[in-house]
This record gives structure tokens, sequence and C-alpha cells, in this order.
């Protein structure tokens, strides 16, 4: 990794043993291994999605990448989140929902009802009823940004607690929905199977930090790979062999599993991810998304479902000239183009003053707290004095 500006800085704040300047001034250092990270997992969101949304998609080598990522997408995403969350340990609720909350709450009522719509196209059953349980209890849109608001609330409530018993208790979620039948809809099973991701990364950012700044070293990159690899060739085998039929018992145990393939998964999606820092070109595309993953989660899927359709009637209109969209990797070509434009909608817009606010909200006015009012004392005779 490049060297910066601040390391003179840090090895002066070492020579003062200080060492919380140190710790802040190597954080700053490798953020952007963190952006790349955050970049990866929504570019495998906006794949995953093209391949699910086309017949036959999910057998192509396109599909098969989706497939790679599968145990790196989310997982990293709320790691991440978790790792840059530390300071709401320190809040009060209301510095909590002013500064981190409030972020999340207003480009999720914004935007989750468009979502929440064309679920119902898709579903064809429009109704009230569904629209405000969408907004109440999240839906299969921006499930991202409800959980992530679930996420910080318990972690806040947690925080006068170990490190090691709030993660543990942060399993809870996990295994009290594989009892009830929460692995068996999708919009639970993702809620509940990463709470501990993010916890992880809230309360043992340092582990993750040393492994980025090892991450070129030849023992690191051979163990995560093998951790990786070997996690994801005993799951596949599962998959094929113990839990081939998909029934309330198999959705709960994989509900387990699944975590623990997305733990064996994130030392290497780490190392990859300070690798593409390493990737001048590479690097810079996967920063820029990395650095704008709200404008591409929110309007991503709007683009599909607006656009991704359009290749197959542009092909039968068109015989001559586009046939190519009507093969299957013309389908694929032509969702992720829908993909680039909606998300380049959703940048333009983050970019627009005033129209940014639905995406950015600017910060709320808080309520004014009241002056304290000096309090006297009364002395014998009546004189008043101040008191402490």
């Amino acid at each position: 990794m490049a060297k910066t500006d601040e390391e003179p800085s840090l090895a002066r704040a070492a020579e003062r043993k200080d060492p919380h300047r140190a710790q802040a001034l190597a954080v700053k250092q490798r953020v952007d291994w963190a952006d790349a990270a955050k970049g990866l997992s929504i570019i495998g969101v906006c794949i995953m999605h093209v391949v699910t949304g086309i017949p036959g998609g999910e057998d192509t080598t396109l599909g098969e990448l989706s497939s790679f990522l599968d145990p790196l997408r989310m997982p990293l995403f709320f790691l991440v989140s978790g790792l840059f969350s530390h300071r709401i340990l320190e809040r009060s609720f209301g510095d909590l929902f002013y500064r981190r909350l409030w972020f999340l709450l207003v480009p999720y009522l914004v935007f989750n009802p468009f979502h929440a719509l064309t679920r119902m196209s898709i579903d064809g059953e429009y109704s009230m009823r569904a629209l405000i349980k969408a907004m109440l209890f999240g839906n299969v849109g921006l499930w991202f940004l409800y959980a992530l608001m679930l996420y910080n609330i318990f972690a806040w409530l947690l925080r006068k607690q170990p490190p090691w018993l709030a993660t543990l208790i942060s399993c809870l979620p996990l295994i009290i929905g594989a009892f009830l039948g929460g692995g068996e809809d999708i919009f639970f099973r993702h809620v509940l199977t990463f709470v501990p991701m993010f916890f992880i990364g809230l309360h043992y950012r340092d582990i993750f930090f040393r492994l980025a700044s090892v991450a070129f070293r030849p023992w690191v990159v051979v163990g995560s790979a093998a951790m990786f690899f070997g996690s994801e060739y005993l799951m596949r085998g599962l998959s094929k062999t113990v839990f081939s039929d998909w029934t309330p018992t198999v959705a709960a145990i994989t509900l387990g599993t699944d975590l623990l393939r997305s733990l064996a998964a994130l030392p290497f999606a780490i190392v990859v991810a300070v690798w593409i820092c390493a990737i001048p070109y590479v690097r810079r595309v996967f920063l820029f998304v990395g650095r704008n993953t709200l404008q591409v989660y929110v309007f991503h899927p709007l683009g599909l479902f607006l656009l991704g359709g359009a290749a197959v009637s542009l092909a039968e209109a068109h015989p001559e000239s586009l046939s190519f969209l009507g093969t299957l990797a013309g389908q694929l070509w032509w969702a992720i183009g829908a993909c680039v434009v909606a998300s380049a909608v959703g940048y333009a817009i983050g970019k627009t003053p005033y129209l940014r606010w639905v995406l950015f909200p600017p910060p709320p006015r808080r309520p004014k707290e009241k002056e304290q009012q000096p309090r006297y004392s009364v002395k014998s005779g009546g004189e008043r004095t101040l008191s402490a």
C-alpha cells in the first residue's frame, strides 16, 4: 500500500507514546481498503440481482462469479459498517439519532415506498396493507438500511457490556429466529444472519485493521485463501447432500452454517480488498463505487425494474440490428448497463443542491437545551447569594 503524508505524524505520535493518536492515524492510512471492500460488496449485489432476474443467468460465468461472492457480499458490508460505528458506544441515544440514524432513516422513508411498489408489481398484488407492512418491517428492497438502523440501536443498548458478551448476545436473534421459522423468510433471514457481523466489526475492529496491514505477507494470503476455499468446498458439498431438500429444519440449520461460512470468508475478502487498492486503474473504480454505495444500492434495483426487461422487446422489434439483445449474454449486458445508468442517476441526484437531501439530508435541528437558571440561597436578613 502506498505511503501517505500521515506516516511522519504517526511516527511522532508513537514517539510521544500516544497510542490513541497513533491508532487514529493508522486507521486513516488504511481507509482505502474499507472503501474497496464496500465497492466489492455492492458490485456483488448488483451482479446477484442481474443473474437472478434473467432466466438462465445463474448458469452463466457471471452466475458462477455471483455464487463465488455469496459469502462475501453483505457480510463484508455489515462488517465494514461496524468497523466505523465505534463512536455509537460513547453517545447518548439522542446523539445516535441525530448523528447516525437520521441519515439512514431519511433515504429509507423516501425510497422504500418505490421499492415496495416494484415488489408488489412483480408479485401482482397491490394493497395499502402491504405498503404499510413494508415500511414498518422493511422489505427485500431496502432491507439493508432498515437492518443497519436496528443494529445500531441494538449495539447502543448493549454498549455497557463487555465486547465478548455483546457479540454473543448479538447471536440471539439468529438462534431465536431459527427456532421460530425465520430461516424460511428471505427478509428475516438476511436481518438475523448479519447481526453478529456488525458486532464483530464494531468490537474487534483492531483485528481487521491489523489483518489489512499484513495483507501482502504470503502466509496471510495463503492462510486466508485456504480458509475461504476450504469452507466453500465443505458448504457446497453439504448443499448438494445434507441440505439438498429445503425444509424448515434445513432453513434453520443453514442460518448457522451461513454465519460460519461468512466468518471463514471475511479474512480473504479483506486481503482481496487491500490487493485491489494496489492495482492502479482497478483501484479507482472500486474506490469510486465504494464511496458512493448508497446511490448504487438505492437506485440499481429501480433501474433493473424499469429498464431490465426492455432488451427482449428491442430484439423483437429490431431483429436485424438488435438480435444480440435477445440472447442470454445480451440480456445480461443490458441489465448491467441498466444498473450503471440507474446508479449514475443516483450519483447525479446526490450531487444536486437541495435534491441531494433525499439521499444525504442535512443534519436536523436539535431541540435547544434549556439554559440552566442560576440558583440563589437566602441568608438571614433577606440577602440573596449565588449558589454553586
